[in-house]
């Protein structure tokens, strides 16, 4: 997206785009010849400065979060729980640049929507998660590959629909009524996320080996 593009969907203008990224607080563009290109990412960070803003935060304190990986962490955790419970204010859904990904990750499936994490919107663009663009753009800025951001994301997806695809033959046998299925579901993600957290930080930090076991995220 040009500047005045990404300003359109964020219902921002320009001149306010521009001055994010003076401050910092929003990462720089490709620049593509003499235009500046935005994507997804930006629009993600920008919802998230908005989001900030209407709760409080100064443009200072925001900075300070998008700055440390451990506050970006908390943010992300609050978010996410917003996003299940239909509270978040923030569109959830950004656009992602099909071709750039193709070019970085060329084994993905032919058809990108098969892993569940990106979807076609009503006028046939690639879509993804805010939260998923977001923090991927926020691992990538401390160096994370494009290759281990993938396995990250495909491999959890993977597992999240067989673990779901159990759960829902489970309570399809118990539970009639859909409505309460899906209450269940709800439950059960908060079940299955905990202990993947737990599994996940100990396998990636080698915490646990001397008993020092992090927190999980609720």
């Amino acid at each position: 997206m040009t500047v005045v593009e990404l300003a359109e969907l964020v219902g921002m203008t320009p001149r306010n785009v521009r001055a994010y990224q003076s401050r910092g607080l929003l990462f720089p563009p490709v620049i593509s010849g003499r235009v500046a290109r935005y994507n997804g990412a930006h629009v993600a960070r920008l919802r998230l400065i908005s989001s900030l803003q209407r709760e409080g935060f100064t443009l200072g304190a925001i900075k300070r979060i998008v700055d440390r990986p451990g506050s970006y962490g908390a943010i992300v955790a609050d978010r996410r729980r917003r996003f299940l419970d239909g509270s978040s204010d923030i569109v959830t859904t950004v656009p992602v640049p099909e071709d750039a990904i193709r070019r970085a990750l060329p084994d993905l499936p032919e058809d990108l929507t098969e892993t569940g994490l990106v979807w076609r919107d009503e006028d046939g663009r690639l879509v993804s998660h805010t939260l998923l663009v977001g923090v991927s753009r926020m691992l990538a800025a401390h160096g994370v590959s494009e290759q281990v951001l993938a396995t990250l994301q495909l491999d959890a997806a993977a597992l999240g629909k067989r673990v779901g695809a159990l759960l829902r033959e489970h309570l399809g046998e118990l539970v009639e009524d859909v409505g309460s299925r899906a209450d269940l579901a709800r439950v059960a993600v908060q079940l299955s996320a905990t202990a993947y957290e737990i599994a996940f930080l100990e396998a990636a930090t080698d915490a646990g080996r001397d008993g020092d076991r992090p927190p999980a995220t609720a």
